[in-house]
């Protein structure tokens, strides 16, 4: 009669390949998808988060990404680099330096003439551009701010005040994927590493 045992070595050999498919089908350590690391927050900083919102709509008393009004924008932009500005365009003017006449950077906080004081507010972007959640364009979006020659804008006849809030001290989101490749298979936090430039 033959046995039905089979060899001690199959046995183990059958083990081993069980006990290696179960560890590959262990997931891996999460990584989070966003990081937040601390350091100086710069003018094109914040207008690359602001360009993230293009074409949100705009909607009266809007201060979230399901819509936003001109001040609401500004807010919530400068907010998600731990930067807190008031609610409305009127107290958002009088924060910040006020820089020399024509020195405009990414990042500045125009405001606007509307009738009773400052109205209506954009951040510049750069090359006589700014972005804005716009009551006329119903969204967010981008305009010349001066235009050229005779052909002068709304915003090149209306602007009454610039603010410069930036650089300051804030926050950034980095890709968590980015912050961990340097260390793969570390439990080592990687932000330990970094250690971003302060002005102040």
């Amino acid at each position: 009669m033959h046995s039905l045992r089979a060899p001690r070595f199959l046995l183990t050999g059958a083990a081993a390949f069980l006990a290696a498919a179960v560890a590959s089908a262990q997931p891996a350590a999460a990584v989070p998808a966003r990081v937040q690391v601390r350091g100086v927050v710069d003018g094109n900083t914040v207008v690359e988060s602001a360009r993230r919102y293009l074409g949100v709509p705009y909607s009266l008393g809007g201060s979230t990404p399901r819509a936003f009004d001109c001040s609401g924008f500004v807010r919530y932009v400068f907010q998600l680099h731990g930067l807190s500005v008031p609610r409305t365009a009127r107290e958002q003017s009088a924060l910040g330096q006020r820089p020399s006449s024509g020195d405009l950077q990414p990042g500045d906080l125009l405001f606007f003439y509307g009738g009773e004081g400052a109205q209506h507010i954009a951040i510049y972007v750069g090359h006589d551009s700014i972005i804005h959640a716009s009551s006329g364009g119903k969204r967010v979006k981008l305009d010349k701010l001066a235009g050229r020659g005779t052909h002068r804008t709304w915003f090149g006849q209306r602007l009454i005040a610039v603010r410069r809030l930036l650089p300051a001290e804030g926050t950034f989101q980095l890709p968590g994927s980015l912050a961990w490749s340097s260390f793969p298979g570390s439990d080592q936090d990687p932000l330990s590493a970094f250690t971003l430039p302060s002005l102040f």
